[in-house]
């Protein structure tokens, strides 16, 4: 026979249980849409940056390639090197001493609110691939980190144009090498690239993502290939 007072009991605590749930996925769902906005407002802030920069380089004559999606300057390495050399050619001093003070001036004439947004300028140097085996990738990375470094000590080294150390302490030298190179030697991938790291990245989550924000998926990352 059905205790009514156990039942009773037991519905009561379903109840509750239903009610927590419900709660739960409440809060989740004001969770995604507080990230949808935030996130909408990042990217709005992004494209701004970039027009930004865009719109000053196109003003003051400086020719560079720029992507229009993450705002990466891409500079050929015989702009600024000798083939196979991490010593900055004449024509690579003549270039960055045009190049950064208006590079420099773009940056930090944005807004607070903007100005926020550029965690750090990073330095890329890239190489291509020659051989495609273990030491042409030691070769390339220690070459590309080479070149990065030189380019931000010349900088460092240029004389004082406006906000020169509040630029200087935004850069950071990184080398590539052949990492993200075509399985192919092509010229156009030993480049150096100057590329916005956004703070909104250091915690970075993509809109399609939070969709599967139950299913996460193991991402795994190879090594480059060693012959």
């Amino acid at each position: 026979m059905i205790n009514e007072n156990e039942f009773s009991e037991h519905e009561s605590e379903s109840a509750t249980w239903i009610s927590l749930a419900d709660l739960m996925t409440g809060l989740m769902a004001i969770f995604l849409v507080m990230c949808m906005i935030i996130m909408t407002n990042q990217d709005r802030t992004r494209i701004l940056i970039i027009q930004s920069v865009q719109k000053n380089m196109k003003e003051q004559g400086i020719k560079v390639d720029i992507d229009s999606k993450t705002g990466d300057i891409s500079i050929a390495d015989n702009i600024l090197f000798p083939y196979g050399s991490a010593q900055l050619s004449a024509q690579g001093k003549y270039f960055l001493e045009a190049f950064i003070p208006i590079y420099s001036k773009v940056i930090f004439g944005l807004s607070p609110e903007q100005l926020e947004q550029v965690s750090r300028i990073v330095v890329e140097g890239h190489g291509s691939r020659d051989n495609n085996t273990s030491s042409d990738y030691a070769n390339n990375m220690a070459l590309s980190l080479s070149r990065a470094n030189a380019v931000v000590q010349y900088v460092n080294n240029m004389p004082l144009f406006e906000n020169k150390i509040n630029f200087l302490l935004k850069l950071t030298p990184v080398g590539r090498g052949n990492i993200d190179a075509k399985p192919y030697d092509d010229p156009s991938d030993r480049k150096v690239v100057f590329k916005f790291q956004f703070a909104s990245e250091l915690f970075h989550i993509k809109k399609e993502e939070i969709t599967h924000l139950r299913h996460p998926q193991t991402i795994i990352l190879n090594p480059p290939n060693e012959n």
